[in-house]
């Protein structure tokens, strides 16, 4: 898979419970690159709470197939203790995600992350 044209959306604000056009949090920014692809993903709800996020996730784990890192692959990231946090692989090394601290929008090396890693996923459905 190649990733899709993401240049538009760097930049773009965090906003808990964004899914776009705008504004973005982590997963809204992952169903807008999914839905840039041709694949509509499920909004599995939004929540504040790292608890309920984690609780959230491993609820929807079975829809989600482990790969290797690739483009199109979603990233999933453990913060503080819980599974709370998402980025998209643009390529083999690069994600493009969003959350509080990150300003926005941006791209980066997956492997700054490496330590809270938890896996790369490809969503596929019930």
């Amino acid at each position: 898979m190649i990733a899709p044209n993401y240049v538009d959306l760097i930049g773009a604000p965090f906003e808990y419970g964004g899914r776009g056009p705008g504004k973005f949090d982590c997963y809204g920014l992952v169903m807008e690159m999914h839905k840039r692809s041709g694949l509509i993903l499920p909004d599995f709800g939004f929540a504040d709470d790292k608890a309920l996020i984690s609780a959230m996730m491993g609820v929807t784990m079975p829809q989600w197939k482990e790969v290797k890192p690739r483009p199109g692959a979603v990233v999933l990231i453990r913060i503080q203790g819980h599974i709370s946090h998402v980025g998209y692989m643009i390529d083999q090394h690069q994600m493009i995600h969003t959350w509080e601290c990150s300003g926005g929008v941006t791209v980066i090396r997956a492997d700054r992350w490496k330590q809270r890693i938890v896996g790369f996923y490809e969503y596929v459905g019930n």
